[in-house]
């Protein structure tokens, strides 16, 4: 290995086609805004609006939310967008990283250090210039500002940023990790959202002693918010109605298309999808899966049809009876009716995948998996095997906002029933079901979630570190964990040596079924069949910047 590598490229090879390619269709449906293609407006319908769009104040569920955010911001790198075989749109390649504020980085032999060269002249939504000042004092504020969770996010790669993060000149600033393993998990967070890099010199104006980074300054007012490098900035918000966002003409990777859009608030899905098919909008999020499948069949309009990382979760309390005990796990997990899952609930939109790592990732190797199939008469003998030949009763807790977890719910409650499996369905709040979980108090669960770092050691960490925010199922498993340390002490996180632990330690998880892997469900947008460009990304957020028309 050469003692330093410039935009360090991954030897391993992953069955993409790279380029940014283009969506194939042709439109008869118009544009929203009129001639979309020559005035460049486009209108997003969305079920909620956006309540602040200062990240590190805390965390705000909800589609506009992050839609709006993350589309205001940029990151010293990101993931590259490549066509995806046997797809019609583009996804991110998770294991290579591209310049983006940063012109270039290095990689120091011993995978320690890593070096940001940045781009000079880039302006941020105020007409600041970028510095390595800026880079420092952004992640000085994330670490500083509990609530929006970014010391978590970071933790183990960065733990000290004062230390680890250093200033080597105007342009330049780079990251030192304890373990080479932890590179590329800290490479991946730097490309998302939680990587965000600010104006600085804005911010520090508008601060305060009992306010010194300028975050309930910011969240005050969402019109404040307009403090990254991003592709998009707030024009006008009206609340409860719309959100008017334009282009940064000074955006690094240059002016969008899209140079300006109108997010308006539609809470029904099937009138948000109506409204693409008419031509009164150009985007629709968070549509039904039904819906989606009625749009296939239009040509006017563009449903994605790429694989995706969001994941249709079943969660058991491990701590307690029936589900501490791992032989009643396993038998659940035949107990479950995929296929009909995926055709009644999801209408073919979600795919079954019963594992937790990438299967596209370098070395993985998935051969001595489990197969889950559904399959009430082998769960049944599996519990008798267990002690319970007359089967159980429990609680199944779900979102009452997730009308496809709650369908879902439905599907296993009579299906486990031929396994003589009693289940009660519970719908409750979001927040409470989370604070409830994490409490003990709930049996089991299903959501819909992803680990937007799509790393094998961030995706095996996100739902099984004890005590974290993520793990549901209040799994501790010492023989998983140290196959966890043995990846991360075996070097590169995508080399062969690493990957026998990464494998491992994915074969003891879907074993021992703490959660149990439905399905991955595609993506939920519909567009304009004008518009091409569209990404899917990990973090389900539309890129509008790399949205083009058709002329």
């Amino acid at each position: 290995m050469p003692t330093s590598q410039r935009f360090r490229a991954f030897r391993w090879s992953v069955p993409f086609l790279v380029g940014a390619l283009a969506l194939s269709a042709c439109s008869d449906g118009g544009s929203a805004g009129g001639d979309a293609a020559s005035t460049g407006e486009i209108v997003v319908v969305t079920p909620d609006q956006a309540s602040n769009v200062v990240r590190d104040y805390g965390y705000t569920a909800g589609t506009d939310n992050q839609d709006v955010t993350n589309n205001m911001h940029a990151q010293l790198i990101r993931k590259p967008y490549v066509q995806e075989d046997g797809s019609d749109a583009l996804v991110q390649d998770y294991y290579n990283f591209e310049p983006y504020l940063a012109d270039s980085y290095d990689v120091s032999e011993d995978q320690l250090v890593y070096t940001f060269n940045l781009r000079e002249g880039v302006l941020s939504q105020q007409g600041n210039e970028l510095d390595a000042d800026d880079v420092l004092w952004s992640f000085e504020r994330k670490f500083a500002t509990p609530g929006g969770g970014m010391a978590g996010y970071f933790k183990p790669m960065i733990v000290d940023p004062a230390t680890q993060i250093q200033k080597v000149d105007d342009y330049t600033v780079s990251f030192t990790v304890e373990k080479a393993g932890y590179g590329l998990t800290l490479l991946a967070n730097l490309a998302e959202n939680i990587g965000s890099i600010y104006d600085s010199n804005y911010l520090i104006e508008n601060s305060t002693p009992d306010d010194p980074y300028a975050v309930q300054w910011g969240a005050a007012d969402m019109m404040r918010g307009n403090f990254g490098y991003g592709a998009y900035m707030l024009e006008s918000v009206t609340p409860g109605q719309e959100i008017i966002m334009k282009a940064n003409p000074e955006f690094v990777l240059g002016e969008p298309d899209v140079k300006r859009m109108i997010r308006r608030v539609v809470a029904d899905p099937a009138t948000r999808a109506n409204m693409v098919t008419r031509g009164d909008a150009d985007v629709a999020l968070a549509l039904r899966s039904s819906d989606q499948a009625t749009l296939e069949e239009n040509d006017a309009v563009t449903v994605p049809t790429t694989t995706s990382n969001q994941y249709l979760l079943y969660a058991m309390n491990t701590t307690t009876a029936p589900f501490d005990d791992v032989r009643v796990r396993q038998a659940m997990a035949y107990a479950i009716p995929y296929d009909r899952i995926m055709s009644d609930v999801f209408f073919d939109r979600a795919y079954k995948y019963n594992h937790v790592l990438d299967d596209k990732a370098p070395n993985w190797d998935g051969s001595d998996l489990p197969q889950f199939e559904g399959d009430p008469a082998r769960a049944k003998q599996m519990l008798a095997d267990a002690g319970m030949p007359d089967g159980f009763s429990f609680t199944l807790s779900v979102n009452n906002q997730l009308p496809a977890a709650q369908d879902t719910a439905i599907q296993i409650q009579s299906y486990a029933a031929e396994a003589g499996i009693d289940v009660t369905i519970s719908e409750i709040p979001a927040a409470q079901l989370n604070a409830e979980q994490l409490e003990g108090k709930i049996q089991a669960s299903l959501s819909i979630g992803a680990s937007v770092t799509m790393t094998p050691p961030y995706s095996l960490q996100l739902l099984t570190q004890p005590g974290g925010g993520s793990n549901t199922a209040l799994w501790n498993d010492p023989e998983f964990l140290g196959l966890v340390d043995q990846g991360l002490n075996a070097g590169d996180a995508l080399s062969p040596e690493a990957g026998e632990f990464w494998n491992a330690a994915e074969l003891r998880m879907t074993e021992q079924a703490p959660y149990i892997f439905i399905a991955r469900v595609r993506p939920s947008v519909a567009l304009e069949a004008g518009i091409d460009g569209f990404v899917q990304r990990t973090d389900f957020r539309i890129d509008y910047s790399n949205l083009t028309f058709e002329q």
